[in-house]
């Protein structure tokens, strides 16, 4: 993993690094604009014939000015624009400005919206750097303006840090943001890059370093390939049924069979050693010969209910079970009662919430893991689901301080949160991942892991990235992807990531 900063630990970072370390500001502002001027000219070396650069007042502007000298001394055309008043840049901002000046080349106050577009029009590469982390505002006037007409230019678009416009935490729009070809961000990636819609504004993302120590500690991280392997390791050569983990799947109904049998398809394919399936008895004929590799138990009443704990190593509960009154009390009675972790999704979570609550599961004897989509997560937390979407890292840290337990809101860029406060972000997967059935695989895998791995947030950050990575792996294009297909995949991606 790598960490994820928000916008206040991007601050704390430079105080602490001038401050205790006693590294210039200066010279951060220059390690960042160089960084991202090696990364500009190593990507677009072959568009330097008019590169536009147009900064604002601020310390992203300060950035722009280190780009556009860069860029000149390696031979690029380039004419700077700033959108203030120059006598209104203090700072570090104001040395890198008037080495610009010094040089020749002083960049132009932006009095006429025209003549900017009217050099857009013919550049070869643009490069702007309005507005970086410290952005709360919405862009509105002549900011916003320019941030159009920079948007509308046919030439490829490089942002300082983040998109002017695209909030750091949250990656909302405040107001408008263009929409980059690169973003070169500074010391490490922002939580706003990685949620969209600031995700898709971003383009390609590379960190340039400040050339001071990173091992920083954030509140989030990034999930990577890596970190499979890392989780995953080789079992043992003496390794059996036994040692790999019983799942016990409370899912599936005569109605729904489909969410039942791809949740213990997901968890076989995922590892675990033995996989029963406890659903109604009415739901036998339309579950149970389907998987070969499943074994059924018939859940006829409390005490079936009891004997089905005895021998599980970890469950799942909800996919495909439905939403009457004796299936609530069976998901309420498995939530809190059941001896192993659970992965609670689906009609298990609805159940939950219109029951007892997530706040009940305080009281549960094991581990739970909450893997709700964004409607879910809104009918959890009493709020809409445009709720959810404006900042999904606080609604993922509200469910798991709430319910106690570990909590994956799912999408783009899913977030794993656990109530003792630790973050991660899944920047892989697929669009072609939204069809049905793809979240009965998740819990399906969650629930074999469960069993194996002693950490519930290890365990449901590495389901989370082994999903994303086996639908990449699955899908031929962005949509035609079948559910069982990821769950088929799963054996192959580790593969991979192992070497």
């Amino acid at each position: 993993m790598r960490p994820l900063f928000s916008r206040a630990e991007s601050r704390a970072f430079d105080r602490d690094a001038v401050e205790r370390l006693r590294v210039p500001s200066l010279l951060l502002m220059e390690n960042a604009g160089r960084g991202a001027a090696e990364a500009i000219l190593e990507r677009f070396h072959d568009r330097l014939d008019l590169a536009v650069v147009v900064g604002g007042p601020g310390q992203n502007g300060g950035d722009a000015w280190v780009v556009a000298r860069h860029l000149l001394s390696a031979g690029a055309r380039v004419v700077s624009f700033v959108t203030v008043p120059p006598e209104r840049i203090t700072g570090d901002a104001r040395v890198n400005f008037d080495a610009l000046v010094g040089m020749g080349e002083a960049p132009r106050p932006l009095e006429r919206l025209d003549e900017l577009e009217a050099l857009l029009a013919r550049a070869t590469l643009v490069v702007e750097g309005l507005f970086g982390t410290g952005l709360t505002r919405e862009i509105q006037g002549k900011d916003r303006a320019v941030l159009e007409a920079i948007d509308a230019a046919g030439a490829p678009l490089v942002s300082l840090d983040l998109p002017s416009g695209v909030d750091a935490d949250t990656g909302q729009i405040l107001g408008f943001a263009p929409t980059a070809a690169l973003t070169v961000t500074f010391l490490g990636e922002k939580r706003g890059l990685h949620q969209h819609p600031g995700r898709a504004r971003a383009g390609e993302i590379v960190v340039a370093g400040l050339g001071v120590p990173d091992d920083v500690e954030t509140g989030a991280w990034l999930l990577e390939a890596w970190d499979l392997a890392e989780s995953l390791v080789a079992r043992s050569a003496d390794a059996h049924k036994g040692t790999a983990g019983h799942v016990a799947l409370y899912a599936g109904s005569a109605d729904k069979p489909g969410a039942a049998l791809l949740a213990g398809r997901a968890a076989l394919r995922a590892g675990a050693g033995l996989a029963t399936l406890v659903a109604p008895p009415e739901a036998a004929h339309a579950i149970a010969p389907r998987c070969l590799e499943l074994m059924f138990a018939p859940l006829e009443g409390a005490e079936a209910l009891s004997r089905s704990f005895q021998g599980k190593t970890s469950g799942v509960l909800g996919p495909g079970l439905g939403e009457d009154d004796a299936t609530r009390a069976v998901v309420e009675r498995v939530a809190l009662e059941a001896p192993f972790p659970v992965c609670v999704d689906a009609d298990g979570l609805n159940l939950l919430a219109h029951g007892v609550g997530i706040g009940a599961l305080r009281s549960a004897t094991a581990p739970r893991v909450l893997t709700p989509h964004p409607k879910e997560a809104a009918r959890l937390l009493g709020i809409s689901t445009s709720e959810v979407q404006r900042d999904r890292y606080a609604a993922a840290t509200r469910l798991a301080a709430e319910s106690g337990h570990v909590a994956v809101l799912k999408g783009a860029g899913t977030v794993v949160a656990s109530p003792d406060g630790r973050l991660a972000v899944c920047p892989r997967g697929t669009p072609a991942l939204g069809t049905g059935g793809t979240g009965d695989v998740l819990s399906g895998i969650v629930g074999a892991l469960l069993g194996t791995l002693e950490d519930a947030f290890e365990a449901a950050c590495t389901a989370v990235l082994w999903h994303a990575l086996a639908g990449e792996w699955a899908a031929a294009t962005d949509r035609g992807l079948l559910a069982s297909e990821v769950a088929d995949a799963l054996p192959t991606v580790l593969r991979s990531i192992r070497g």
